[in-house]
């Protein structure tokens, strides 16, 4: 062994035995650091189903692809570094063997050549996949594009480190395999294209020189690898070795829909215990995993309706100060002598600093007070994560400690939360008038246990009983269901509010006394199939009920009518003229993936010109509404329903379908706002549930509904059907 292979020898296992006692460190911290988290039994099942989605979206990258070039972009990196990773292997082989060969392929073998082939074309593939993402970055630039960029906000300089270091691994590894391949010792024969080029430069060179090039080489790409894991452990591409975790313990099907909390009982409970999250060690373990697992992309934000209006929420940066602050208070949560040893708890800073703060814009909290509670829960930030972070359940784990704990929220949350408690529904309307929407109509109202025949129990909700807009899209259900032969019935002065609101507000205690009172209803009176209106009511009977002993079929009504569409038992009578958009709930949508059914009640109507809107679908923009936001003022940046309708007026409609009650109410406040200032005609646009498109199109029901320029309302007539329940066009309370 010669002086070249001494020193080679020693510094290669010093460059890996350093390297890897610093990682060891710090991986030792961040799982100890999980542990000081609480636990969430809930997520330990499910393990075929994630290992399949480890398959699908992680190794396959199916989730990222979304993203059309920058997709492809990222999933060739991944791809090829998987690849590479067996050049690297090599270079540690050949820290004790200057020939050596990843065993199982010989020098002169077809899949040594394969192998070779395989190396050189993904490291050709990742240099084109780091220039794009070097081109992406320096166009997308803050500095350029403002908080328009997905990139605001991050870590700017980690991003182009990252560049770096990645390109410095191909090039170390493609010097070091050239001056293999100029020895004759790269066991790839003419596989590996690129090393032999490259080696093709060398091939002058003094064989002492080139023994000197190799060993430099080899040590610096130990050098690069060694530091990019490092840097990796201690920066946002920890989700390289945080993501299989991250998986594992996700939410299945998709971190949507339901919302997790335990069951409160306060008679169980302490002056000591506590509701939702004051304190960072009070999250759940998995979400300390989306604090490690966060990339900074920005896709989140890209799609925020509240960042996109310019309002201070940006569910990144939410997630990076959590992060940030669980960083540093993390070696006090571990070792409590640490505070004591800088004068006790009351002297570390960290150790003072309130979550989220009481008033918009104070000093010293982790989280603003506008960031918290401008949140619409529409589950965009969730669907767009590539690595599966559930941003949602961050911002209610928070909503729940302010609300119940402190009762710090907005000021008009407080009317809805007492109408709640005091009438059952938010606008405090009381019992007495839930019926009122089926004036004239023959409905069955169940009292007691309903008759066998009944199909199915129709949950109007508190929208579609009390607002005059959703009031008359419930009558036209209604008499959809009459005309197709269904037979229903209501709960009527039964029927309460789902605690939806109450819940999404953080009010969790309230949702829950709610929750048992409905269920127990809804057992009292047999209730096996359930339809509702409204996507909010809709999702929290199926998802969450359950928690409460409340298993119910649950199916909303664009689902019902589509099925009753296909069957023949409803069937358009006259073409509609009109060209049409489809706004998508996000509880209908996002949360349920509900898509089709809403668009396929209209798909027998003739006439109709149907465009979508550019943001549609599982990538469609809320209307501002959710998360109890319906029930709040909108006061910071462009509304929310502005936004939305602006995009669908883009699309020169007639009609603005949706397929909620809270988002025709948004919609049609944005429609008549641009009215009002002159921006649109009188009439020039209507905001319908599709229900009525189709009811549009049935002439008896479009009579009934009070639509007295309808053609079904024959002359003498209309004067009647303008006044018909439910025809105020008006705006009703919000």
């Amino acid at each position: 062994m010669d002086t070249l292979d001494v020193v080679r020898l020693a510094a290669g296992i010093a460059i890996f035995g350093i390297g890897l006692g610093l990682a060891a460190r710090r991986i030792v911290f961040l799982v100890r650091l999980l542990f000081v988290a609480q636990p969430m039994p809930e997520r330990m099942h499910g393990w075929g189903e994630k290992v399949k989605y480890l398959v699908t979206h992680v190794l396959a990258q199916q989730k990222i692809l979304q993203w059309n070039a920058n997709g492809w972009l990222h999933a060739l990196i991944f791809w090829g570094f998987i690849v590479l990773q067996t050049k690297t292997l090599e270079a540690v082989g050949e820290i004790f063997d200057p020939a050596f060969h990843i065993p199982g392929f010989p020098a002169g073998t077809v899949r040594a050549e394969v192998l070779g082939f395989t190396q050189d074309l993904f490291a050709l593939l990742v240099l084109v996949a780091i220039i794009g993402f070097a081109i992406i970055r320096f166009t997308q630039h803050p500095d350029r594009t403002g908080r328009g960029s997905r990139f605001a906000g991050s870590n700017l300089d980690e991003g182009w480190y990252v560049l770096i270091a990645e390109f410095a691994l191909l090039y170390t590894a493609l010097v070091l395999r050239g001056a293999r391949s100029a020895k004759g010792m790269l066991p790839y024969g003419d596989g590996a294209f690129v090393s032999n080029w490259m080696g093709q430069f060398f091939g002058d060179l003094d064989p002492a020189v080139l023994d000197l090039l190799g060993a430099v080489f080899l040590l610096a790409h130990l050098a690069v690898f060694v530091g990019f894991m490092l840097f990796t452990l201690h920066s946002k591409h920890l989700h390289v070795f945080s993501i299989p975790f991250q998986v594992a313990f996700s939410r299945f099907p998709k971190g949507l829909g339901k919302l997790e909390s335990e069951k409160i009982d306060i008679e169980e409970m302490d002056e000591d215990d506590e509701l939702g999250v004051g304190r960072i060690e009070d999250f759940g373990f998995k979400r300390f995993l989306d604090m490690y697992s966060c990339t900074e992309c920005g896709r989140c934000q890209s799609q925020c309706p509240a960042w996109n209006t310019g309002k201070p929420l940006n569910p990144k940066l939410l997630i990076m100060d959590l992060r940030d602050h669980l960083y540093a208070k993390g070696p006090y949560l571990l070792d409590e002598s640490k505070a004591e040893a800088a004068g006790g708890h009351e002297n570390v800073p960290v150790l003072q600093q309130m979550l989220v703060g009481d008033a918009p814009g104070e000093e010293g909290p982790v989280i603003d007070y506008d960031v918290l509670w401008s949140c619409t829960t529409c589950g965009a930030c969730v669907e767009e994560c590539p690595v599966d972070i559930e941003h949602v359940d961050h911002i209610m784990d928070l909503r729940r400690y302010k609300a119940m704990m402190e009762s710090s929220f907005p000021e008009e949350a407080a009317g809805m939360l007492r109408n709640l408690e005091n009438s059952g529904d938010p606008w405090g309307a009381g019992s007495s008038k839930r019926l009122e929407w089926a004036e004239g109509l023959d409905v069955q109202v169940a009292d007691g246990p309903l008759d066998d025949d009944v199909e199915y129990l129709f949950w109007v909700g508190c929208a579609g009983a009390f607002e005059d807009r959703a009031k008359k899209v419930t009558r036209t259900v209604a008499e959809l269901l009459n005309t197709a032969g269904v037979n229903w019935a209501v709960l009527g002065p039964g029927e309460t509010c789902t605690g939806d609101p109450a819940r999404r507000v953080g009010m969790e205690y309230l949702y829950q006394m709610m929750a048992e009172q409905n269920v127990e209803t809804l057992n009292e009176v047999g209730a096996t199939k359930i339809v509702a209106t409204c996507p909010h009511c809709f999702n929290t009977i199926r998802n969450e009920y359950p928690d409460f002993d409340g298993h119910f079929e649950v199916i909303h009504h664009t689902e019902l009518l589509s099925r009753l569409v296909e069957e023949g038992r409803l069937a358009s009578e006259q073409p509609i003229s009109k060209r049409v958009t489809y706004h998508d709930p996000c509880y209908l949508g996002r949360h349920n993936g509900k898509y089709d059914e809403p668009r396929a009640v209209v798909d027998g109507v003739e006439g109709l010109e149907k465009v979508e809107m550019p943001r549609c679908r599982n990538h469609g923009f809320c209307c501002g509404a959710g998360g109890a936001r319906f029930f709040m003022e909108e006061d910071i940046g462009k509304r929310v329903n502005h936004e939305r309708i602006d995009e669908a007026l883009d699309q020169r409609p007639d009609l603005v379908s949706t397929a909620c009650p809270f988002c025709m109410v948004m919609l049609d406040d944005a429609v008549q706002d641009k009215t009002g200032k002159g921006e649109l005609g009188e009439g020039d646009v209507r905001v319908v549930d599709v229900s009525q498109i189709l009811a549009d199109s049935m002439l008896p029901v479009a009579q009934v509904n009070g639509n007295g320029s309808h053609p079904s309302v024959a002359p003498g007539e209309a004067d009647q059907a303008d006044t018909a329940p439910g025809a105020d066009d008006g705006d009703g309370p919000r």
